[in-house]
């Protein structure tokens, strides 16, 4: 089964204003770490709602695989209007989680139990408090959509009748918000500092490389945008670079993986062919597997004598 996650960073609704008040926190990084967290825990795709500051966000993030969902009237929406903009993209997933930006510091192994359960809503708790991230069955989302009441995602949840497990983890992470009350920085800067991991880049050649993480992001842009000049910005490279990546792999697979229309300004209609989507497909299959099989090896060469104290 798929999975998602979608990332509330719009502005107010999913606190990502509240690092304003930080002095030693780059909220771009926190983000980072989220994603990074979400990929380990075998989240596919991953969704960030943008709003405030949102090209400094995107061009931070672009590298990273996870898709932007703009919001431009972010200063009048709620924390529901956010997690149902990144319900809609994630269509395609079974189970998908929701987490505000300014909690950004659970973990893997909070994630990987949440996935365990299998009852349609999943929230930790930790020391008798609901934390985030949520995980909730997609079958909900149209019905979370629905909700006219006013206590939010929250109130949606209840409103849909579905069984949810409150799941007792020890990781504060769950809990802690991006304040200075919550002593958030000194935290995230010691106890709860993200473990050390392998990163592993995977690429596609023939004659020469031609498919892997870059063009993963600009195939996704495209499938959200249809338009390859708009996700070529979303994906941090040029309009000539994402060109050249397509043509590339067209080349070297001799099939079309961007069906196009051209024409004006914006350089016309653009959607990821079948072809494409099947190589996007594999490709997250097989980078995953070894993403896998490099996080089992990282664990029995660095630390199966020492333990993770030792680095």
């Amino acid at each position: 089964m798929r999975v998602g996650a979608v990332i509330a960073a719009a502005g107010t609704p999913g606190g990502f204003r509240a690092y304003d008040k930080l002095e030693n926190t780059d909220r771009n990084a926190m983000l980072k770490r989220m994603i990074y967290t979400f990929r380990r825990a075998g989240v596919e795709d991953v969704a960030v709602v943008t709003g405030y500051r949102a090209k400094e966000t995107e061009k931070s993030l672009a590298k990273l695989g996870a898709v932007f969902l703009r919001c431009g009237d972010y200063e009048n929406v709620q924390m529901l209007d956010l997690a149902v903009k990144g319900f809609r993209y994630l269509k395609n997933c079974g189970k998908i989680f929701f987490c505000p930006a300014d909690v950004p510091l659970f973990t893997e192994n909070t994630l990987k139990m949440m996935l365990l359960q299998d009852v349609p809503v999943v929230i930790p708790v930790c020391g008798g408090r609901k934390g985030h991230p949520v995980l909730i069955d997609a079958d909900l989302t149209d019905g979370i959509a629905e909700y006219q009441g006013e206590r939010g995602l929250k109130g949606a949840i209840d409103a849909s009748g579905a069984e949810i497990c409150l799941l007792p983890v020890g990781d504060e992470g769950v809990l802690l918000r991006a304040r200075s009350e919550d002593n958030f920085e000194r935290l995230a800067a010691t106890e709860k500092q993200a473990d050390i991991h392998p990163k592993i880049k995977v690429q596609l050649m023939r004659n020469e490389a031609f498919f892997g993480p870059g063009m993963m992001v600009l195939l996704k842009q495209i499938d959200v945008l249809g338009n390859v000049r708009e996700a070529c910005e979303k994906a941090g490279m040029s309009y000539s670079k994402g060109w050249s990546l397509i043509r590339t792999a067209e080349q070297e697979l001799g099939r079309p993986v961007v069906e196009r229309s051209p024409g004006g300004k914006s350089g016309g209609i653009a959607k990821v062919s079948p072809a494409g989507h099947i190589l996007m497909e594999r490709y997250e299959r097989l980078e995953r597997e070894v993403a896998e099989f490099a996080e089992k090896k990282f664990e029995e060469i660095f630390y199966a004598d020492m333990g993770r104290d030792s680095l």
